[in-house]
């Protein structure tokens, strides 16, 4: 049997394309570095970054991290209307995602913190 230069040609292709198509997937829609603001924070300012893993059970992570970093102690993901609840210090944010197919997916949503609390958004790099 013989097959023609084309036909691997276009196989090799074909392959080679699932291969970029599968590694530019994203992980878990929360993980990585996110970059924002959360409006009318007084405590903490108003700039926003918030870095979020995924181990495959839990999201874990850190709010500013440095000097004043605050942990994430829980965080939920509801896939059904992709809403994410985060709890880190005394603060609470829940927001939803947009852009979910985009690497540059944001999330928007509210914070509170005891009787303050604002709106936020938070863009992923």
């Amino acid at each position: 049997m013989r097959i023609s230069f084309t036909k691997i040609a276009v196989t090799a292709m074909a392959a080679g394309l699932i291969t970029l198509s599968a590694s530019g997937q994203e992980g878990h829609p929360a993980k990585g570095s996110w970059i924002g603001e959360w409006e009318g924070n007084t405590i903490n300012g108003e700039s926003l970054l918030m870095i979020m893993n995924w181990d495959g059970e839990n999201i874990s992570g850190i709010i500013n991290p440095g000097t004043d970093n605050i942990e994430i102690s829980d965080a939920s993901l509801n896939p059904d209307n992709w809403s994410i609840r985060i709890e880190a210090g005394s603060y609470v944010l829940e927001g939803e995602f947009a852009r979910l197919e985009l690497p540059n997916r944001s999330i928007s949503g509210t914070w509170r913190n005891g009787n303050s609390s604002g709106d936020f958004e938070i863009v992923r790099q």
